[in-house]
Formats: structure tokens, C-alpha cells, sequence
């Protein structure tokens, strides 16, 4: 698994493969399954890898971020929350559609970094194999047409150049040590939401606003990675893989439908913050951070405003995002029996 994984996850990234280091172990992950093979990740490896994806966004945080978001603060609680809407309105609707469970379809639709999405609905209980196929079908729709749209908007795209400093032997000590704290807190703090992503990057953030450097090494991020994708495609059964086949038409529906809400979101903020329309857009758009990040900074829009409403947006599904999906499908549940 470990082999394979990691080189089914580099040839992806070679071909810029969006998600690449976790869709490559999965891919390997379901191949093994077929193979009636029945060894599962470790949750205490599934919850490091959750506090290490903690640490690579905040690798992203600074202190011109926070005043910034300091300055715009009802602009950016108003898109995020728009966002955040819209994915969960798409995300039952295509439940609907689809047949699949109305909870497991918003929990796929959420925006945020897709692995500590299905890591945080794993811990609710919900399938988290149905929601790692319909995040990986939404992350690839989101990634695709921002690609195309920034080849309209910005033209060529500009050498990727890696946003902060370059990790060291500290930093791989900061975060593996913040990794660990995240596993702790899974065991204690039941009542948080994702404590094993959510701590280690509050506590990352707070360290990198003092200049201490927590940034993720490559061979890190890809160990990460692999845990997030083993662990749902170890577990990807034939019935699971069915189900996401025939629903797979109507999920690639729902995604663009979400991409355009997310256009006109987007243009609006772009008038009313007087930001470029790319940098608008990606802020907007239900990605995850990292592959946004990426385009991004190829598209030379502004990364410090993007990442304060993507990264604002990820609080808000970790800590919201079980509430609201609840409770909208006991909603939707009590006026139809009604």
C-alpha cells in the first residue's frame, strides 16, 4: 500500500492531477479491495495525517491576512456564509437526485480540504467512501473550470513559486509534534468537530504569526495524503463503487450547478470588495485549499484574500457543518411527513 501509493500519487501529480496525493492510494486502495485484500489505515495514522493538512493551511496564514480580514470582516461572513448555503442547497438537492442519503450528499458537497471534509464525516458516522466519491467528482469539476477560467481572465499562468518559507528540521519537528497533539485531542475533545485537523492549524497559525516556521515538507504532505486516500479506498466495496457509478451523471450536474451559484457569488464580491474577478472567484469557488492555493498562485491572483475566505470557510464547515447538515435533513425530513 505504502509502495504503490505513493507512486500512484507522483504519477497523478506529474499529470496535474488535482488531489493527486490522496486519488492516487485511493485508486490503489480499491484495487487491493477487489483483491480481497483487508487491511485498514490506523486511526491513530488517519488522525496525524488530519493535524498535518491543519499545519499546510496555515502554512498559508500571515499577520497582513488577519488584518485584512480584520478590515472586510462582514463581506467575508457574508460570502462564506453564501458559499457555505449553496453547497449544502446543491448538496441535497443532488441527494435527491441521486437517491443517495440527503446527510452523505451535503457532507460531499461542503467546501474545505476534501480530506479533512470526509475525516470530519467519517467522525459523524456518515459513509465517508460514498463522500470521498462525490468531493473527488466536485473537487475535479471546481479544479476544471477554474483552470479554463483563468486562461480567459489572467491568460498564461505564471511559475508555481511556494507560498512562505521552506520547510527544515524544525518545522517537520512542529509538525509532527502539532500532528500528535491533533490525535490527542481526537481521543479527548469528542465534542469538537475535526480537533485533530482543527487544533494543530490554530496552534500552527498562532506559531507562524510569531515567525516560527511550520511549513509541511513534500514527503510529509504525501505520507498525509496517502493515509486520507488509503482510508477511504481500503474501504470502497463493489456495492459502494456501483452506486457512485450510476449516480455519477447527476453529481457532475450538481457540481456545475454549484460552480455557477459560486460564479455570480463570486462577481459580486469582486464589485463590492474591489478586488480582480480571480481572485474573487477563487475565494469563492467550494475547492479545496490546497489545489486553490495552487491556481492561485499560477494565476497570480491575490492569495491572501482567497486563503482568508477559503480558511475562514473551513472553520466554519468543521465547527458548523455537522449541525447544519443535521439539521437540514431533519427539516427537509419533518415537512415531508407533514
Amino acid at each position: 500500500m505504502l509502495i504503490a501509493g505513493l507512486m500512484a500519487g507522483q504519477l497523478l501529480q506529474a499529470l496535474s492531477l488535482p488531489a493527486a496525493l490522496m486519488i492516487g492510494p485511493m485508486l490503489v486502495g480499491i484495487v487491493m479491495v477487489r483483491a480481497n485484500c483487508t487491511i485498514q489505515i490506523p486511526g491513530v495514522l488517519h488522525r496525524m495525517a488530519q493535524g498535518i493538512a491543519g499545519c499546510l493551511i496555515a502554512s498559508h496564514l500571515d499577520a497582513a491576512m488577519l488584518a485584512r480580514m480584520g478590515d472586510i470582516w462582514p463581506i467575508v461572513i457574508l460570502f462564506v456564509t453564501l458559499t457555505f448555503a449553496a453547497s449544502c442547497l446543491v448538496g441535497w438537492l443532488s441527494g435527491r437526485m441521486t437517491g443517495i442519503d440527503s446527510e452523505v450528499s451535503i457532507w460531499g458537497f461542503l467546501p474545505g480540504m476534501s480530506g479533512t471534509v470526509i475525516a470530519i464525516a467519517h467522525d459523524q458516522g456518515l459513509d465517508s467512501r460514498l463522500v470521498g466519491l462525490i468531493q473527488t467528482v466536485r473537487l475535479m469539476v471546481v479544479i476544471a473550470t477554474m483552470v479554463v477560467a483563468a486562461m480567459f481572465i489572467v491568460g498564461a499562468a505564471v511559475p508555481h513559486i511556494a507560498p512562505g518559507p521552506s520547510p527544515d528540521s524544525g518545522s517537520v519537528a512542529w509538525v509532527l509534534g502539532l500532528a500528535v497533539l491533533g490525535m490527542l485531542a481526537a481521543r479527548r475533545l469528542r465534542w469538537l468537530p475535526s480537533a485533530a485537523s482543527l487544533l494543530p492549524l490554530m496552534v500552527a497559525a498562532a506559531l507562524r504569526l510569531e515567525d516560527i516556521n511550520v511549513a509541511v515538507p513534500g514527503w510529509l504532505l504525501a505520507l498525509a495524503f496517502l493515509a486520507f486516500g488509503a482510508h477511504i479506498g481500503l474501504r470502497m466495496t463493489p456495492d459502494i463503487l456501483r452506486a457512485g457509478a450510476r449516480a455519477l451523471p447527476s453529481l457532475i450536474g450538481a457540481s456545475f450547478l454549484l460552480m455557477a451559484l459560486c460564479a455570480f457569488s463570486g462577481a459580486a464580491l469582486s464589485v463590492i470588495a474591489q478586488v480582480d474577478l480571480m481572485s474573487a472567484l477563487l475565494a469563492t469557488v467550494p475547492g479545496s485549499i490546497d489545489s486553490i492555493a495552487l491556481i492561485a498562485v499560477n494565476a497570480n491572483a491575490d492569495l491572501t484574500f482567497i486563503m482568508t475566505l477559503q480558511t475562514l470557510r473551513l472553520f466554519a464547515v468543521a465547527v458548523l457543518g455537522p449541525v447544519v447538515a443535521r439539521s437540514m435533513v431533519q427539516m427537509l425530513h419533518r415537512r415531508k411527513t407533514t
